[in-house]
């Protein structure tokens, strides 16, 4: 049977994940094979559970943030700077680097990109087989279970928060939904000089987000959102909201953000979204879709993280067996962070 490894199987929609024992793939030439040290997981893992992402095709292994280390090359790879034993995250996209999109550095919008965990192969299992070209380098102090959010947690939280939004020394920003994405999100706005409002439904990921710098919070259990904001920001209402929750409601936010105030949107639990369409017309308000970071993204969360800037907020890691338990959380909304699967 050759050389065998345990991973997180998908094999029916709606149901839990196998943990089975499984060929340890081989790499190919200009692939290497990466020992996985930790897995980070999203409410996108969730999605594709329950069969809503239509480009997943079952079995397969899910898991699309990866921290470990490169165990051995393919034939004939050009190692790109990279050596066996170092320490790797990889990115999520594989762009066909040839497209419009691809030549203007938006590769993340490549539309014939293959993504690692959604159509092909990811990371919830003990070994990986990766494109070289996706893999960085990162220093061997950054724990595992903090590499492995960035290419998904950290870098898409900063791609919305710089090319999307083009946040600014000043000005003040909504953190709409504290959890895997927001924590991090309040990190890079307050190292930007942002005043940030952090809301949320629970007390202890309100808390959570002061510890993480937010300047003022707001339990939409408790306060009307909009009304809240508008006494923080003296009637003015806020430059930026990041929607991180994803429900499609977006009256409220409308209503949060001033005249000419943007609305991000990076969370898609809903199909569609509804609005005041005056309110957004009239008062030139913006609603911009975000999806994933580019490869220049990935690399300056790298720079951030190892130079102690941003320190990827992990609220709690399992081991691989318990997979399902940690998906369970996360959809009922007691994981208070990001989780991660710690491989043994």
């Amino acid at each position: 049977m050759g050389r065998i490894m345990k991973a997180a199987v998908l094999r029916e929609f709606n149901q839990p994940l196998n943990i089975e024992t499984l060929p340890m793939p081989e790499p190919q030439p200009g692939e290497a094979l990466v020992k996985i040290m930790a897995s980070g997981l999203c409410m996108t893992d969730c999605h594709i559970q329950d069969g809503i992402i239509s480009s997943v095709r079952l079995p397969y292994i899910p898991g699309h943030e990866m921290a470990g280390i490169i165990e051995e090359f393919g034939p004939a790879t050009y190692h790109k700077g990279l050596d066996v034993g170092d320490h790797v995250i990889c990115g999520i996209d594989l762009a066909c680097g040839s497209c419009a999109l691809c030549r203007s550095k938006r590769e993340n919008l490549c539309l014939k990109r293959v993504r690692i965990g959604f159509e092909r192969n990811g990371s919830h299992a003990e070994y990986a087989v990766v494109p070289v070209h996706n893999l960085h380098k990162i220093a061997d102090q950054v724990p595992f279970e903090q590499a492995a959010i960035i290419p998904d947690a950290v870098a898409c939280m900063y791609h919305s928060i710089v090319d999307s939004a083009r946040a600014r020394q000043g000005e003040t920003a909504l953190v709409f939904g504290v959890g895997g994405l927001g924590l991090q999100g309040i990190q890079m706005l307050k190292h930007l000089g942002l005043t940030v409002v952090a809301s949320g439904r629970t007390d202890a990921k309100l808390q959570l987000a002061k510890d993480f710098g937010a300047d003022y919070t707001i339990n939409t259990l408790q306060q009307d959102l909009s009304s809240a904001v508008m006494n923080i920001t003296r009637g003015l209402g806020c430059d930026l909201a990041f929607d991180l929750a994803g429900t499609g409601r977006y009256d409220e936010l409308l209503r949060s953000v001033r005249p000419g105030g943007k609305i991000i949107a990076l969370a898609y639990a809903a199909e569609s979204f509804q609005g005041n369409f005056q309110e957004m017309v009239i008062k030139e308000k913006e609603i911009i879709g975000v999806r994933g970071s580019t490869t220049q993204n990935l690399i300056d969360c790298i720079n951030l993280v190892e130079e102690g800037i941003i320190v990827p907020a992990v609220s709690r890691t399992y081991p691989l067996e318990q997979i399902n338990d940690a998906l369970a959380n996360l959809r009922s909304g007691r994981s208070l962070g990001r989780s991660v699967l710690k491989m043994a």
